[in-house]
């Protein structure tokens, strides 16, 4: 129990059926003679040598905090779940070549461990790409700068050097926990949807072979696939386990999802490896739910066909700092802060109708353990909190890019800039004459940009259906042009190859506007290892409406709780920025476009 806490606020503004279950409730089985063993069986799982089929949540450990972890483990397993189902995601793991952190967020290892003693089997997706959402699928941000012309995910041998040194690092890290080592680790995905994106059997194969050698050949290998022929012909690995994934639907719609993937696996188990309770949200749309009792009613399908399920989310949790991906639909997408899901747990993993509703569902299968359900975390109110300016970009420029500019003829992405997400200012004097007004264009902006000319604002540009944006300015000769680029988010599936920044040329009046310093802007990502609050001086603020163009730093004085809970940040009049606490990013605000308006950020007490 916290008694007492310190806390300070940086909001940075942009102006802007017959099958044994193999419920655990203790941290190992009882000791037994025979080796354990998890299998492919004629219609089922064999564990043991005995049937089983099981009932897995989604659970990604870097969305939630270790000190949590634990908590939500019991929900699940109080839910009646016997497995959990985590992504693993390369690109926190390895942030820049061959640097590794398994540590606090990001502490696989022990995220394996807590699910066993929570009574959780566990099932392994290590990608290398996993989706989910996040920027770049998942993929560290500097594979661009190793080879632009690397083909993703595919054979090509200058992608495949990454993967492999990766995953001899994280999966060894593993062995120990699969289930014929007496952890948890029953089975494990090869690559992830790849229907969906090629059919390239050499690496498929790659990837079997090795998660075969580094895991071992008794953990069960799988594929993941949406509901479509196609889809399942493209993606299936020879070798493996084919499954599908589809969300809420009919009895007859279940069944024939079935029969698809038995087209594929004459024997075996089967299993929706994703099956959705919800979806995923956008800034600029509308909250995504599912109706409980749809979601209730097709799992109640699954199960009586003696499948294997696994929810995806069971518990979603939050995208801090700059995690969260984008994709491409009609417009550009860029994901939102939540990813709560809709799922059966909340974003604060907080008991749900949902859950209730499918807790009840499973007693009668026999999963839910005896006992009460855990309560929902305590929250709190505090109240307003007054804000104080600490000056604006311009004013803390010196301490946000704090190294040489990198200078260039033409931009640079910001994967050449070595920036893996955030911010970069696009820097140039105008040396020649200029039309009034002159028509700014920017080919390529990926995927937001303030304009100021000699540090004064004059537009905003974001892409939307295109990657081309103008703006009428007026500037002459002499002038200094700035162009302050915003990363969205990568996008997390479909057109991944694509980098961030500026990636073609800036015209005014279709003459290319050459000689550029690059600044890299440093603000705090997820996770940090010692959060520091953001040193900069108080007193500067906006004096007039046009300033609030400028981003802007605003901080709150020290401010004392007497019991730390966890809360949410409301900025109901705010427009777009980020928000600190203690140093550590919550991630993007953005109420002016919703749908996140008025419960913002969720943080733990953790962190006050």
């Amino acid at each position: 129990m916290f008694t007492s806490s310190s806390v300070r606020w940086t909001i940075v503004s942009l102006g802007i059926v017959t099958a044994s279950h193999g419920i655990l409730l203790s941290d190992k089985e009882d000791s037994q003679e025979a080796p354990r063993t998890f299998a492919i069986g004629d219609k089922c799982f064999l564990k043991d040598g005995q049937p089983f089929r099981y009932i897995s949540g989604s659970f990604h450990y870097w969305r939630q905090p270790p000190e949590y972890w634990e908590d939500t483990f019991l929900k699940m397993r109080v839910a009646g779940l016997t497995a959990v189902q985590t992504y693993v995601y390369w690109g926190l793991h390895e942030p820049e070549p061959e640097e590794y952190n398994f540590r606090g967020n990001l502490d696989i290892r022990k995220f394996v461990q807590l699910a066993q003693k929570s009574g959780l089997l566990a099932i392994l997706r290590p990608g290398p790409f996993i989706d989910a959402e996040v920027d770049f699928g998942g993929l560290p941000y500097w594979l661009h700068r190793m080879n632009s012309t690397m083909h993703l995910r595919s054979s090509d041998p200058s992608y495949l050097q990454y993967v492999e040194r990766w995953l001899r690092k994280i999966l060894p890290m593993l062995k120990d926990l699969t289930y014929s080592n007496g952890g948890p680790i029953i089975s494990a995905q090869v690559e992830n949807e790849y229907g969906s994106r090629d059919k390239d059997l050499k690496y498929k194969g790659f990837l079997r072979d090795l998660l075969k050698e580094l895991l071992g050949k008794e953990v069960v290998l799988f594929t993941t696939d949406g509901n479509a022929a196609e889809l399942v012909k493209r993606g299936m690995v020879e070798g493996t386990l084919t499954t599908t994934d589809f969300g809420t639907a009919s009895e007859s719609e279940v069944r024939a999802a079935f029969e698809l993937q038995r087209q594929f696996n004459k024997d075996g188990p089967l299993v929706n490896s994703e099956y959705y309770p919800g979806w995923l949200d956008h800034w600029g749309e509308p909250f995504n739910t599912v109706d409980a009792d749809k979601v209730v009613e097709t799992l109640d399908a699954m199960l009586r066909m003696n499948a294997s399920v696994n929810t995806y989310m069971f518990y979603g949790g939050t995208n801090y700092g700059f995690v969260s991906g984008s994709n491409a639909g009609d417009t550009f997408e860029p994901c939102i802060t939540s990813y709560d899901y809709d799922a059966p747990l909340s974003e604060a993993g907080d008991i749900t109708p949902k859950y209730t509703k499918i807790r009840n569902l499973l007693q009668k299968y026999g999963t839910v353990p005896s006992g009460p359900v855990p309560p929902s975390r305590e929250k709190a109110a505090y109240g307003k909190i007054q804000m104080y300016p600490m000056g604006s970009f311009y004013h803390n420029f010196r301490k946000l890019c704090p190294n040489v500019p990198i200078s260039s003829t033409y931009p640079l992405s910001f994967e050449f800039l070595k920036q893996p997400y955030g911010f970069v200012l696009y820097r140039t004097v105008i040396n020649r004459s200029t039309k009034d007004p002159s028509v700014l264009a920017i080919n390529g902006l990926h995927d937001r940009a303030y304009v100021f000319v000699d540090k004064e604002p004059v537009g905003m540009l974001a892409r939307f259906s295109t990657d081309k944006a103008a703006l009428n300015v007026y500037i002459r000769a002499n002038q200094t042009l700035d162009i302050l680029v915003q990363n969205e988010g990568r996008f997390a599936v479909g057109p991944i190859e694509e980098m961030k920044g500026i990636v073609g040329n800036v015209t005014l009046d279709g003459k290319v506007v050459q000689d550029w310093k690059m600044y890299p802007v440093r603000l705090p990502g997820f996770p940090v290892d010692d959060p520091q609050p953001l040193d900069f001086e108080p007193g500067r603020g906006p004096k007039k409406p046009e300033d609030f163009d400028i981003p802007w730093f605003f901080t709150s004085k020290d401010f004392d709780v007497d019991e730390a809970r966890d809360t949410y940040l409301r900025l109901d009049k705010w427009t777009h920025g980020y928000a600190f606490i203690n140093g550590r990013n919550l991630g993007r605000y953005w109420p002016s476009q919703g749908p996140q308006v008025r419960r913002l950020p969720y943080f733990p007490f953790l962190w006050f």
